[in-house]
């Protein structure tokens, strides 16, 4: 009897089992239970994945240096004074462009004046004193031929005339000195530049021992722009500015609007700094428009050389994989297909490939993380295929 109960309930179990299974079969349309129309759809397995394409092409490319330099002035003069006077005039005003051989202060010259007219005075007198001494050389010479006077006193006319020629020459020094004295109480302009503070005033007493500089000159056409660079591109670098003129741009930073400013590379320090294994590098610059400002900081961008005929592909189609970098290359059906490559250097936006593809390959530049080799794709902006034209 217990046996016959059991029978009975396992029977009704499976009555009940095959009534949901075909329930089941019913409400999914004869397929299996689990499954999903999108599983099953084949169309949905070929659909093609939007994409941004790019072509790789051969173009010019720059092998470029990168760091930050700092603009300062090929020459600075401190201007003081070469003579103890008084300030009597300013000609310029603090922070002016001054041109060399403008003037830029005029001392007190009355003293100095005195000096040269009393020099000049001095050489009038021993002048006439020694137009003297030669005419009695000449008569004494002349009286001792004929045994009419001692010839000393014709040694002493003699002596006398060349004592006054030294007289002569000591005055011109003399001269020549106070003129130059004089010349001194004019200040000129060295150089064309930029004036600094002006620390004296109309009236003020200055002396050549001053360690304060009445005004100090900044030239800013031409600047230079000094640099450091890493030991490891110093051959490189030695090497460009051998066959010919390195150019250097330099842009100040947070003036993206204005183009940098073009300059030549001028000089290579003669030593490597131990302590940072770096090599101190000039570039300069016309600075016609006084962009370049002494003591600011500047990005440097040494052209080292240009190659003519690189393979290149937009920096964002490169991929990194655990067997290194790829892109991925439409081929003629369409389909995405993972070439390696070999990356030579990253620059402007660009990846300098030196194998892996050929010019004229279409590669993927946005929409690669969503691919795998052979997924079907479509250009971004272009009408896909539909699922029933693909099946």
């Amino acid at each position: 009897m217990q046996r016959r109960v059991i029978l009975t309930g396992v029977a009704v179990v499976a009555m009940a089992a095959a009534g949901m299974w075909w329930s089941q079969s019913k409400t999914d349309g004869g397929k299996p239970a689990g499954g999903t129309a999108a599983q099953g759809s084949p169309g949905a397995e070929k659909r093609p994945v939007p994409v941004v394409l790019a072509p790789v092409t051969r173009q010019p490319v720059d092998l470029k240096l990168t760091t930050i330099g700092t603009a300062q002035p090929v020459a600075t003069v401190a201007v003081r004074a070469r003579i103890d006077s008084l300030i009597e005039q300013v000609h310029f005003t603090e922070g002016q462009e001054v041109q060399a051989g403008d003037l830029l202060f005029t001392l007190d010259d009355r003293s100095l004046r005195a000096q040269l007219a009393q020099a000049e005075a001095n050489q009038e007198r021993d002048r006439a004193q020694l137009e003297k001494s030669r005419s009695d050389v000449t008569r004494y010479a002349e009286l001792v031929r004929q045994n009419a006077a001692p010839r000393q006193q014709y040694d002493t006319a003699v002596a006398t005339a060349n004592a006054l020629e030294g007289t002569i020459k000591a005055n011109q020094a003399a001269i020549e000195s106070a003129r130059t004295a004089l010349s001194f109480t004019k200040i000129i302009a060295p150089m064309s530049a930029r004036t600094g503070e002006v620390t004296v005033k109309p009236g003020a007493s200055v002396r050549a021992g001053d360690a304060t500089a009445l005004v100090t000159l900044t030239q800013l056409r031409p600047i230079q722009v000094s640099f450091r660079v890493a030991e490891r591109n110093l051959p490189g670098l030695r090497q460009a500015m051998a066959q010919g003129t390195v150019r250097v741009a330099a842009q100040v930073p947070g003036d993206t609007a204005t183009p940098p400013e073009q300059g030549t590379l001028v000089f290579i320090d003669s030593q490597v700094e131990q302590q940072s294994g770096t090599v101190l590098a000039k570039a300069e610059f016309t600075n016609s428009n006084t962009r370049l400002w002494p003591g600011q900081f500047v990005d440097v961008t040494a052209i080292l050389r240009t190659d003519a005929d690189a393979l290149t592909v937009p920096v964002e189609a490169v991929q990194a994989s655990q067997k290194g970098p790829f892109v991925y290359v439409i081929d003629t059906d369409g389909k995405a297909q993972m070439h390696p490559v070999t990356v030579a250097r990253l620059t402007d936006g660009l990846a300098v490939l030196t194998g892996g593809v050929k010019e004229g390959d279409r590669v993927v530049r946005d929409g690669a993380s969503r691919l795998i080799p052979g997924s079907a794709v479509v250009e971004s902006g272009a009408k896909a295929p539909s699922a029933s034209s693909g099946s």
